[in-house]
């Protein structure tokens, strides 16, 4: 008995000393968000090409927007005709509460800790055009964002894209090279606390790209993935390396991003595909929480009093 009365006082003793060093509140969280301006496809003489520099010209502009937490989804998605319009995916949420932010509301949160919540969340915007249609100017507009964020033990995703099989076929009058321009602005971020149970880890990252193939012989003849949006854009934090990492990039005004495709010969069919995605994952291992190691500990102190007093 004295025995079990020294063992039940130390590990209550330990539970107590738990509370005092545990974290109040572990969290993971990540973000991802690429905003691309002005984009326009060029002639070498840098104007921008026209409906009428093509005798075909077809495709779609699709976006998505899903958001998860638990593995319960949010989904919005949209695909409309390039002469058309373009997509606008309504916001995505799967929390409680969701984030206070409008729709096409791209601004950043600010750095954690604390975090924002408990959620999986996800938007996507898309307007203008890459040529010029009907006579308007050329320069599309596509922003997205991803957002995790566990406050709670949990397990949360954000995933938007816009352009991802914004794919359309073309065949041009004139011979030509096309010259891919455009200004990005580029923001992820990730962060684990301190204290976090095991795997816990936030991940935020980006990928963007455009890519041109020949129709006859199935070939990529011009494919541009600036590093910059794609590898260079990862961010990540484990519970074995927890704390905040973050990644900015922004063009220099006046020096957008740019490439010039091979000579692309009239007649011959292709099909241009543009892929513009962010993502965000954050996951909260189960932890025994603060309030609970405490009842414990109170539960384990009474029983060692109560033999205490048997005792005597």
């Amino acid at each position: 008995m004295i025995t079990f009365r020294k063992s039940l006082l130390a590990t209550a003793a330990l539970l107590a000393a738990g509370i005092a060093s545990a974290p109040a509140q572990a969290s993971t969280f990540a973000s991802a968000i690429l905003d691309i301006n002005n984009f326009r496809l060029l002639h070498s003489s840098g104007t921008a090409y026209s409906t009428a520099d093509f005798t075909i010209l077809q495709g779609t502009n699709d976006a998505h927007a899903t958001a998860s937490l638990n593995q319960v989804f949010a989904n919005g998605t949209s695909s409309i005709p390039i002469l058309i319009g373009t997509p606008n995916v309504l916001h995505q949420c799967q929390g409680a509460p969701c984030p206070g932010l409008a729709d096409n509301d791209f601004t950043k949160f600010a750095n954690p800790p604390p975090v924002p919540g408990t959620f999986g969340y996800a938007d996507q915007d898309l307007t203008g055009a890459s040529i010029s249609i009907n006579g308007n100017p050329a320069g599309a507009h596509a922003r997205t964002r991803a957002d995790a964020s566990t406050a709670l033990n949990a397990i949360a995703s954000g995933n938007s894209d816009v352009g991802t099989s914004t794919t359309f076929r073309f065949t041009l009058g004139a011979a030509d090279t096309m010259t891919v321009s455009f200004d990005a602005a580029a923001y992820t971020q990730a962060f684990v606390s301190n204290g976090s149970g095991p795997d816990a880890n936030a991940n935020a990252r980006l990928s963007w790209s455009i890519n041109i193939i020949d129709l006859t012989t199935q070939g990529t003849v011009f494919a541009f993935a600036p590093p910059q949006l794609n590898a260079l854009s990862v961010r990540s934090r484990t519970d074995g390396m927890p704390g905040l990492l973050t990644y900015n990039f922004a063009t220099v005004p006046g020096t957008p991003l740019s490439m010039v495709s091979p000579l692309l010969t009239a007649g011959t069919s292709y099909q241009i595909t543009i892929q513009h995605n962010t993502l965000a994952n954050a996951l909260q291992q189960e932890l025994p929480e603060p309030a609970s190691l405490a009842v414990l500990a109170a539960g384990m102190l009474a029983m060692s009093a109560a033999l205490r007093r048997r005792k005597s």
